[in-house]
Formats: C-alpha cells, sequence, structure tokens
C-alpha cells in the first residue's frame, strides 16, 4: 500500500527543487546503511544508531540506546506479522535509517525514504534517446515514519513528510512547540509534550512551599523551551527563580565549579530544577564534590527529550552519590518489557543478519572481536548473550516504539476494515487514500492497550498520554547500598506524591541557612559520620520566613518572594 499524495503541481515546484537537487547527490539509505524488509505495508524508521561526529554528521560510535530503539522497531514488526487478528493477510515491511542525532542528515536519510513518490514522475523527464529514464534504485515508499529520537532531528524531518504527505509518529520527541497542529499537521508522538513535565514540576514545587529556587540548564540539551515555560509557569505560582545558569556545550570543570559557586551564593534557594542532559548532571555533581558542597542543594531532574537526562542511570551518581543524595527525578513513566528482553537475549551476530550494525554493537558491548584472526584473549566468546547477568539493561524508550509502531498497525487495521469490506490484504481504494486524511481519521483515533499494559492514544495535537514517574535518590539501609526509589507519580493532570515517602539529603534541615557567607551548617548542626541518615522533613527553599507575632513585612515592588521582617 502507497497511501495517495498529489502530483508535483507547477505551484510546489519551486518549494521541491532544493530537495529534488539534493536527492541527486545523496545515494539511497540502502544495504549496509540500512535495515530493509519487503511487506505489503513499508514503514520508514528513524533511529540514531550511531552518535553525533564532531567534525562529521555521524561518529563511529554506536549508540547503544538507538540501536535498541531499532531493534524494538523490528521486534513490533514480528509480533504484528505473528498476530492473525491485526493486519490479517497484510505484512508489515520496514525501511530503517541511521540519524546519527543529526538533523541536517536526518533529513538525507528521509529523502530516501520517500524518494518512490518522485520516482513515480519519471514520466515527466526524457532521455536524450527519447526513452524514459530508469530509477537507479527502486524500493517501495513507505506508509508512515516512526522517529526521530530529538527534538531537532523530529522537526526537520516533519517539515519534509508534510510535502509528500507522510505521516510521522516519535517515540522521544517532547518539544512543545511539536504540538503546533498549524505547522506540524502530519506529526504525532506516543509521548507526551513538555508541557506536563513542566505541570508535574510546578506542582511538585507547590506540594513542598518552596518558593525560591535555581535552574540550571544544557544548552546543547535541545529541550526547547522547557526551561522557559517552567520559568513562565513558575511566575504565575509566585515562584521566584533565584539563579538561572546556561551549561555550555563541552563545559570545563573550571565552568562547572563557577556554575555551582554562583548557586552556593544563594543560599536560600536550597532546590535547583535541572534541565541538563546527563553529562551536565554528572559535571555538577561532581563540581559539589569537589567544592566540599555534599548536602547543600535538593535537586529535581527533569527528563531530556531524548533519554539523556538524569533519571534512573547510576551511572549519572558514580563517585558521587553523596552530592545527588535525596534527588528526585522525573521520568516518562515507562515499564519494561519481559517479551524484548527475551528477544535480544536470542540474538547474536550470526543470527541477527537484518541489522548491518548488530555486529559493532555486540563487539562495542562485550569489549570483544568478532575477527576470525581475533587473539583468544580478545575474541567474543560463542556463549555470550545480552542478558541482565552481563549488563544488558532495556532502553526506556523502547516501549514508546513499540507503541508507535502498533499505532500504525492499528490505524491501518481500522482503514483496511473501512474501505476493504471482506476482501483480504490490501484493496485499491487503500492505495488512493490520502496521508492527511489517514492522520485525521485514523491515526490520531487509535486507542489500544500497548504490550506493556499501557493505554495508547493521541489527543487532539497528536500528543500521548501525559505520565510521568518520580524517582527518589536515597541510601537503602538494608542492602547498605544507594538506589533509585519510585515514590510519587503524575497522571494526566495529578500529582500523587507523599512527602514523607522521600528520604531528603542530611543538610541543613527546617529552616534553611539565613547567614549570606556560610556555606557549611551552623557548628551545632549535626552531620553524621558513616552511612547517611536521610531525613524526612521537606526542607526550606524559601527567600525569607514568615514573620512573627507583631512584625510588619517589608517588600520591594515586584518582589513576591523576599521580603524583612520589621516591628514598627
Amino acid at each position: 500500500m502507497q497511501l495517495r499524495r498529489p502530483p508535483l503541481l507547477p505551484l510546489m515546484l519551486p518549494l521541491l527543487l532544493p530537495l529534488l537537487l539534493v536527492l541527486l547527490l545523496v545515494p539511497p539509505a540502502i544495504g549496509h546503511y540500512s535495515v530493509l524488509l519487503g511487506g505489503d505495508l513499508v514503514l520508514g524508521g528513524l533511529f540514531p544508531v550511531h552518535e553525533k561526529g564532531d567534525s562529521t554528521p555521524c561518529s563511529t560510535k554506536l549508540s547503544g540506546s538507538g540501536l535498541q530503539q531499532l531493534e524494538a522497531m523490528l521486534f513490533a514488526v514480528d509480533q504484528i506479522n505473528n498476530d492473525s487478528d491485526l493486519l490479517p493477510n497484510t505484512s508489515l515491511g520496514v525501511h530503517i535509517v541511521d540519524t546519527c542525532g543529526t538533523a541536517g542528515h536526518a533529513v538525507n536519510q528521509a529523502l530516501a525514504l520517500i524518494k518512490g513518490p518522485l520516482d513515480e514522475d519519471a514520466a515527466a523527464f526524457e532521455c536524450s534517446d527519447g526513452s524514459l529514464p530508469r530509477p537507479k534504485h527502486r524500493h517501495k515508499t513507505v506508509s508512515g515514519v516512526v522517529g526521530g529520537s530529538s527534538n531537532i532531528v523530529s522537526m526537520n524531518v516533519a517539515d519534509l513528510l508534510r510535502v509528500f504527505r507522510i505521516p510521522q509518529i516519535s517515540p522521544a520527541s517532547t518539544a512543545q512547540y511539536l504540538s503546533d497542529r498549524r505547522r506540524f499537521d502530519y506529526f504525532a508522538r506516543t509521548v507526551p509534550s513538555d508541557s506536563s513535565q513542566v505541570d508535574t514540576l510546578v506542582d511538585m514545587i507547590r506540594l513542598f512551599n518552596w518558593t525560591y529556587i535555581s535552574t540550571v540548564a544544557s544548552e546543547n540539551a535541545q529541550d526547547f523551551g522547557a526551561s522557559e515555560a517552567f520559568q513562565a509557569r513558575a511566575a504565575e505560582r509566585n515562584i521566584c527563580i533565584a539563579v538561572h545558569e546556561t551549561v555550555p556545550a563541552d563545559a570545563s570543570a573550571e565552568r562547572f565549579e563557577a556554575i555551582v559557586l554562583h548557586l552556593q551564593r544563594k543560599q536560600r534557594a536550597r532546590g535547583v530544577i535541572l534541565f541538563v542532559t546527563s553529562k551536565d548532571a554528572r559535571g555538577l555533581l561532581k563540581a559539589a564534590k569537589r567544592m566540599g558542597l555534599q548536602q547543600q542543594f535538593h535537586w529535581i531532574a527533569a527528563f531530556a527529550h531524548s533519554g539523556d537526562g538524569w533519571g534512573s542511570r547510576r551511572s549519572v551518581v558514580r563517585g558521587a552519590e553523596e552530592v545527588a543524595e535525596g534527588a528526585l527525578a522525573v521520568e516518562l513513566a515507562s515499564r519494561p518489557l519481559p517479551a524484548f528482553d527475551r528477544y535480544m537475549a536470542e540474538l547474536t551476530p550470526d543470527t541477527n543478519r537484518r541489522n548491518p550494525w548488530f555486529r559493532d554493537y555486540w563487539q562495542a558491548f562485550f569489549g570483544c572481536s568478532l575477527a576470525p584472526d581475533a587473539a583468544e584473549d580478545t575474541a567474543c566468546d560463542p556463549a555470550l548473550r545480552l542478558r541482565p547477568e552481563t549488563g544488558f539493561v532495556q532502553e526506556a524508550k523502547v516501549q514508546f516504539v513499540i507503541d508507535a509502531v502498533y499505532a500504525f498497525a492499528n490505524a491501518f487495521h481500522a482503514l483496511q476494515r473501512d474501505l476493504c469490506g471482506n476482501q483480504l490484504g490490501i484493496c485499491e481504494q487503500m492505495n488512493n487514500y490520502d496521508g492527511g486524511d489517514f492522520y485525521q481519521n485514523y491515526i490520531l483515533n487509535v486507542s489500544f492497550t500497548g504490550l506493556a499494559g499501557n493505554q495508547v492514544k493521541f489527543d487532539e495535537n497528536g500528543d500521548g498520554v501525559a505520565r510521568h514517574t518520580i524517582f527518589n535518590y536515597r541510601w537503602n539501609s538494608d542492602t547498605r547500598q544507594y538506589e533509585y526509589k519510585a515514590v510519587g507519580r503524575w497522571q494526566e493532570g495529578r500529582l500523587t506524591l507523599r512527602t514523607d515517602s522521600i528520604r531528603w539529603n542530611r543538610g541543613f534541615y527546617g529552616r534553611p541557612p539565613f547567614a549570606v557567607h556560610s556555606p557549611r551548617p551552623p557548628a551545632d548542626t549535626a552531620v553524621p559520620d558513616g552511612p547517611p541518615e536521610p531525613s524526612r522533613q521537606v526542607p526550606l527553599s524559601v527567600c525569607s520566613l514568615p514573620c512573627g507575632p507583631g512584625e510588619v513585612k517589608s517588600t520591594q515592588v515586584g518582589d513576591v518572594c523576599c521580603w524583612i521582617c520589621f516591628k514598627p
């Protein structure tokens, strides 16, 4: 099936000419550089299999999360093709390419997915001998695209796909501007918009009665608008921002220390909200440790659009556990799928020939060599498998990739039922159905239970169901180890979080430190040695305490958080 698309009218030629020129210069992403599986319906896939290069679009370093997302799409297609009730007598195929997390490269790769419609207009061209041109590469046009992961990739790809009326479902991009149906009218996502994360954070801060906080954002986090939207929403709730810091790309250790010092100088703003990548979060924690500020701040980490935030990653806090103690991390609510773990455990370089990058992933993951002449001490053990005991951990976005593939499958199933009646397989009416109508009438109207037991549906803007899990990084006195513990959730506008379930760090309890130049606890504040003794009392993060009996509050115009109390 290839959803009908309008012909290349003269009115569209100025817009399409640059794309056509690029097509002539960019080879299609086939063969070794993509995953191609035939089917009656073909879905495109855009995943960051490799990381971004320093001076090139792609580096040689593989992204483990990106490769898992690719395999999640293949897993979902296998499940659907083996399901006799979903799309009966119809097979799903894929054409998956590597974006390297780079917008320009992603657009070039996406062009290969839509080359089919342009080939169909070959009758408009003629060779010098009068014959029609023959395409160098022939592959079936995709009927929809799963991806991308980062906001910037999804935005640029969406601008391209809408020209050809090809629907797109992202499993990871959360930027608020992608909810704009006027511009992104073929875009949907199985994750919520950042606006729900902002609501979660503001609801948490109001629950803690914090009115004076600081924020830190990564310059290269690509979380467009999340930090700014939070500051605007906080102002509406009379929550003041004491310090806002931006971490530049490739920040030095000295720069991280300068940021921490600036935060520390505003000692009354104990709560620090982070909109940073995992790398920058670790940089801040290590800087605070070097400066002896182990229990100075109460961190709240927002999730990052691509899964590269703090989340529940042990790698972020390793070596700085006491600094991170008591932190809260907001993450997209997801559940690991045991069936996907079993699928990955069965894969080997010999059995997984359809993924051209799997051998490289295997060698990088296990730190061994598959070369025939590899030395005995470096050769990969044939018994190796991707299991939890060998260090394999399911990536958080796997569920959302699978949900995206199933969303397309359910939409195709409904379209087939409505147009083809009792006819099996793809009917002619499906081939002639408009991609825009398919997006509006079918994709936005899917509603089903995902493999993880979650409800999958889209709102009128194409956004997924807003569900977040709140983790607390804490000391477990039974296991004598630090751990992430789920302590709350936010779902569709409602926060469920008991403050007595949170274990805060051992810093100042109760009243905040009001001595402007005192970075350490007062002398009479006991800081126990040995295993941490976390506090259950909600710490303060306020500029001024309430005035006492008989005192008068004096504030400056426009300042709702700081005041001076005096007796008249």
